[in-house]
């Protein structure tokens, strides 16, 4: 049995919700185990380039100690990817960002993207932090959000399928793209893709499943990450805060 440790980007436990723990399980490969990793603390959703930072030395936490534990795969469960670089510099195991993943993926199905998140100038703008870093802006045809935050949509799933509908179009019909990536994998879980892509007759990405599956392809082709990309940081003293102390002695203390 191969096990992916999924790695949680905020300070609640998205899995106590049924509809995520049936989505998880319903996109676990066969002869896979998706296992839970939430951080101790953080903001509630990861909607800023603020919130990444708050969250990221909880999150990182996670991901030394999936790798301790010795997972086959890690994916960090955030469509804005917090901490990846810094997650594959203190393993080898493989580590997997939905964003990442997905926009690349959405280059072997068409060749202009857009990008539909959740609510707020700041989410757009770490979408388009992202984009600009993996050096797709010629590929990116727009990025667009919903009127809801990502902690509504679970409160009003039908009003976010609604206006990701609307949206999709828009995107299609007015910016030009031939694939679409949902930025947010808090979305995953309450929208149904399958009229949409009936509908505006493109794919439409899901990060977290996209995410997934490319964690099990990497476990099973055997790959990793470049260690000449994401050398191991050297080793030095640390004044640790209270709450994570001893979480990066095998990775960072002296």
């Amino acid at each position: 049995m191969k096990r992916i440790a999924l790695i949680g980007a905020t300070g609640i436990d998205w899995w106590a919700g049924e509809k995520k723990k049936s989505f998880v399980e319903l996109h676990t490969p066969k002869g896979y185990r998706i296992d839970n990793f939430t951080p101790q603390y953080g903001t509630h959703s990861v909607e800023s380039l603020t919130d990444e930072a708050y969250n990221a030395p909880f999150i990182l936490e996670q991901v030394a100690k999936a790798s301790r534990e010795g997972y086959d795969a890690i994916v960090i469960d955030c469509a804005c990817d917090p901490i990846l670089d810094a997650a594959r510099e203190i393993t080898t195991v493989p580590v997997v960002g939905p964003r990442n993943a997905s926009l690349h993926f959405a280059l072997t199905l068409g060749t202009r993207f857009s990008i539909i998140t959740v609510q707020g100038q700041s989410l757009k703008r770490c979408m388009e932090a992202g984009v600009r870093k993996e050096g797709l802006e010629p590929f990116c045809a727009s990025i667009r959000f919903l009127t809801m935050p990502v902690l509504d949509i679970a409160e009003r799933p039908e009003a976010a399928q609604k206006e990701l509908m609307e949206l999709c179009k828009r995107a299609v019909n007015e910016d030009g793209a031939d694939v679409i990536i949902l930025g947010c994998t808090g979305l995953s879980h309450e929208v149904n893709l399958n009229p949409i892509m009936n509908e505006v007759g493109v794919p439409v990405l899901d990060p977290f499943v996209v995410a997934i599956r490319t964690a099990q392809v990497l476990v099973e082709s055997g790959l990793s990450h470049s260690k000449v990309t994401y050398p191991t940081p050297p080793r030095k003293g640390i004044t640790e805060a209270p709450s994570i102390e001893g979480a990066f002695d095998d990775v960072l203390k002296e």
